[in-house]
């Protein structure tokens, strides 16, 4: 059954991205100009997250995220905030919200977000068997999340290594599957060396993989990289390194890991 996603802002472009990109990957959206209109939508639907503007007219994400609070039947709405204003981001933070998007938005931010709270809602509801993906790839993410749950696993992606942290040390996952090339400033290896100094991720499985093709890897210093970063991973603590993603072999690979 398809999530209900509520995006309360008073900027059209906003919501109009916003609103497909989501519907694009399959949920049902409704949209709000203004805190009042939100409320109302509330009120008479199912929501499963909100995506909530800070300032709007009429009534805005302050009041709103107060009045939710005050019922037992909207208190447990997640609500990703959207500000780049570090007051306001330090101000809900001090009410309990944990979940925020820069503005000016980001399409792919905004999905990355959404699916990372709906695993965190998904896997501490009680779900044993879950895996967290992480690569640079979004769509190489979805192929793998799509592999995964064909049968019938529990999986969240992220293509944010601080964001994939977060959750692995809040969620625990039984297995994490990691590209050993990353982009940023947190080197896979150096994650993993992170992950085995906690003891509660110490019997975590990590698998690593590459997104690359040999076709890809266009010079010997390319395919030198590679080769190193496989073994740094492996050296930091990695328990498989599965090769190139290929839905036809993958599968196979990872199973014993999650069964």
């Amino acid at each position: 059954m398809s999530k209900h996603i509520l995006i309360a802002d008073d900027e059209p472009t906003v919501v109009a991205m916003a609103r497909q990109k989501l519907e694009e990957h399959g949920y049902v959206v409704e949209t709000a100009r203004n805190g009042k209109e939100a409320m109302r939508i509330i009120e008479v639907m199912q929501i499963d997250l909100i995506v909530l503007d800070v300032i709007m007219p009429e009534m805005d994400g302050v009041d709103v995220y107060k009045e939710l609070k005050k019922d037992t039947r909207t208190a447990k709405i997640p609500i990703v905030i959207m500000t780049d204003n570090r007051i306001f981001r330090e101000s809900f933070q001090t009410l309990g919200v944990e979940h925020f998007l820069p503005k000016p938005l980001d399409a792919d931010k905004l999905i990355n977000k959404v699916e990372y709270v709906f695993t965190c809602a998904d896997l501490t509801g009680g779900v044993n068997k879950h895996v967290l993906v992480l690569s640079p790839d979004l769509e190489v993410n979805n192929d793998i999340a799509k592999l995964l749950e064909a049968h019938s696993l529990i999986v969240g992606k992220s293509t944010d290594p601080i964001d994939f942290i977060s959750t692995c040390l809040i969620l625990a996952p039984k297995v994490v599957i990691m590209d050993v090339i990353l982009r940023g400033d947190i080197p896979a290896p150096e994650m993993i060396r992170a992950f085995r100094s906690f003891a509660r991720l110490r019997n975590m499985k990590i698998l690593v993989f590459t997104r690359f093709a040999p076709g890809d890897v266009d010079s010997m210093e390319g395919i030198e990289q590679l080769r190193l970063a496989k073994d740094d991973c492996l050296e930091a603590g990695a328990n498989k390194y599965l090769g190139r993603f290929s839905a036809v072999t993958f599968w196979e690979m990872v199973k014993d890991f999650t069964l």
